[in-house]
């Protein structure tokens, strides 16, 4: 099942303990006599109170805005790394499902940090899961709350990953999430968006912009794009390639 974006706490529960149970069940099976990680019971116990902690703080204190009794930074990276840690239980077990689930809770545990103001400090797990979610949608019409969510993940990540300091990893999340972002938007074919979307990979990613037009015109002629699509993206490619090839 397709989740809406962004999930609410209360999809995210229900998720989480399908997940949690599943990924319990499946550890206790075939339990190894000792392990020097954190077992999937203690990093479900410590989520649970988590759960509880948020979802009462947005019935307490209201939805969206600055939190009085936590630090939302602080409480929202708590909660993400349990999330990331017991997905990775998931992945260690073999269970596709539950890490899928997993992935919605991050989200919805994302979208809690934005809507309170905190700084995403995790940012890898909320990344991923977005990503995933990309592929699982086919609609372009209904990528356009990704693109929504994406731009907001962006704008609330922590300073110090926004400043981008390590230009010589491919793979930083802050990378992969402007390059995705910029797929997604080509794959809903409206041109506005694609313009705001590709405006903000070359102001935060300047050194990939010209590959990524490049790639993206390859893919116009491969995946046979409407001709306002390719209007868009020959545009940008232009104004990225041509003019520094002079």
């Amino acid at each position: 099942m397709t989740s809406i974006l962004p999930p609410s706490l209360a999809e995210a529960a229900l998720r989480f303990r399908h997940a949690a149970s599943e990924i319990n069940d499946s550890y206790e099976a075939r339990r190894p006599d000792k392990t020097n990680q954190v077992t999937p019971k203690l990093l479900t116990e410590a989520i649970d109170q988590f759960m509880i902690i948020i979802e009462r703080t947005d019935r307490e204190e209201g939805k969206i805005g600055p939190i009085a009794k936590d630090n939302a930074t602080q409480l929202g990276d708590y909660g993400m790394t349990l999330i990331a840690d017991l997905a990775a239980w998931a992945g260690q077990l073999n269970l596709p499902v539950p890490r899928q689930d997993l992935e919605i809770v991050t989200l919805a545990a994302a979208d809690w940090i934005v809507r309170h103001d905190g700084q995403i400090r995790t940012l890898d797990p909320v990344v991923n899961a977005l990503a995933n979610f990309a592929n699982r949608v086919h609609d372009p019409a209904s990528l356009e709350p990704l693109i929504t969510m994406m731009g907001r993940v962006a704008q609330a990540t922590a300073q110090l990953i926004k400043q981008d300091l390590e230009k010589n990893n491919p793979g930083r999340p802050w990378r992969i999430l402007h390059l995705n972002r910029g797929i997604v938007a080509t794959r809903t074919h409206n041109p506005e968006l694609m313009e705001k979307v590709f405006d903000d990979l070359v102001r935060y990613l300047p050194e990939d912009a010209a590959a990524f037009f490049a790639e993206g015109m390859q893919q116009m002629e491969e995946l046979n794009y409407p001709p306002h699509v390719r209007q868009v993206m020959n545009r940008y490619f232009d104004l990225w390639t041509r003019t520094r090839m002079h």
